[in-house]
């Protein structure tokens, strides 16, 4: 693959799976949570969030293609990821992103900020890369749907406060809740794994809001 082929492919890419009104509705939401959270200290300091959400949420979701690719050439053959003759400048733009987010997230939270990272970074490669069989697709996805979350607590400098822990869930349920819209097995089965999950982080958001108040 030429040079020019490989950067008309990231393009591609970027414009079916990135610059979509979904996900940059998806980056305002992490960004104002976080920001609700924490209280920004001005103008610098939310366009500083909204970047670096912007940056995380892009990374994930590139990454989560990525680890996704066999299971979406059966259920989406035409995304520009699963036609690709040749998925290694993805992974090269992953590892960048991802080093670029690094950085990013250190200068921003600091060690608790890459605390997080690290933790998360740990999380999926359990879930996408594991030796040991996958789990089952319910469970799969709500395991990569923790790091909205870890987004929030990582765009404060407090990492998980109950104020974080807090929007934290909020940003988890609302997320789920959109996965299971959005995918029509997800709506089929599993009706009571899905009150399972609503009640659990339900659980989450009253110990938070106890904690708040004590």
């Amino acid at each position: 693959m030429s040079s020019s082929a490989a950067v008309a492919e990231l393009l591609a890419y970027g414009r079916e799976r990135i610059a979509r009104w979904r996900v940059a509705a998806l980056v305002l939401g992490v960004a104002a949570l976080a920001c609700t959270a924490q209280a920004p200290r001005g103008p610098v300091d939310v366009l500083v969030r909204t970047t670096l959400a912007a940056l995380l949420v892009a990374t994930f979701r590139l990454w989560d293609d990525l680890a996704d690719s066999d299971h979406d050439r059966a259920r989406h053959p035409d995304r520009v990821l699963v036609r690709s003759a040749r998925t290694r400048c993805f992974w090269f733009v992953l590892l960048a992103l991802a080093g670029i987010a690094l950085c990013a997230v250190g200068v921003f939270a600091g060690p608790t900020g890459l605390s997080l990272y690290a933790i998360l970074i740990l999380l999926l490669v359990f879930v996408y890369h594991g030796p040991w069989p996958r789990p089952a697709r319910f469970m799969r996805d709500q395991l990569v749907l923790l790091k909205y979350p870890v987004f929030i607590a990582m765009l404060t400098t407090e990492g998980f406060s109950w104020r974080s822990t807090l929007f934290g869930a909020i940003a988890y349920l609302l997320v789920s809740v959109f996965d299971w819209r959005d995918d029509v097995a997800l709506r089929v089965n599993g009706v009571g794994r899905r009150l399972g999950v609503v009640l659990a982080v339900a659980v989450v958001i009253f110990f938070s809001l106890a904690a708040g108040r004590g």
